[in-house]
């Protein structure tokens, strides 16, 4: 998995989440059926885009990426991961809150280390 041709990771897992709905986008389940198949594909193993261990997601889980391919032009671009554009900031905190946060973390950046195990 690391060679350079490899696919972006965000792709990876797009591909990997179309696999897991594809077939209800294939074939959608009767009226009333759609629980019953996505508790099916819960059920299933599939192994991680990255490392290649088992994985298994919850129904919700899948549901929401089923709507969200449904409703999409491109099902796999829209099962993509989103790029995050909030690293690092804080939208729901104001602009005094956040120097004074920067300047206690810059302060004591020991607050955030894991204590060691003794």
């Amino acid at each position: 998995m690391g060679s350079g041709d490899d696919p972006r990771s965000r792709d990876r897992w797009a591909r990997l989440r179309f696999a897991i709905i594809g077939p209800l986008l294939a074939a959608p389940p009767a009226p009333g059926d759609l629980q019953a198949a996505l508790g099916a594909l819960a059920d299933r193993t599939s192994r991680h885009p990255l490392t290649g261990l088992d994985v298994r997601f919850g129904v919700s889980t899948i549901e929401r990426w089923l709507y969200a391919a449904r409703s999409a032009v491109d099902p796999v671009t829209a099962l993509r991961n989103q790029v995050r554009r909030d690293i690092g900031r804080f939208p729901s905190v104001c602009q005094e809150a956040q120097e004074a946060l920067r300047a206690q973390y810059a302060a004591h950046p020991g607050w955030t280390e894991v204590a060691p195990v003794v």
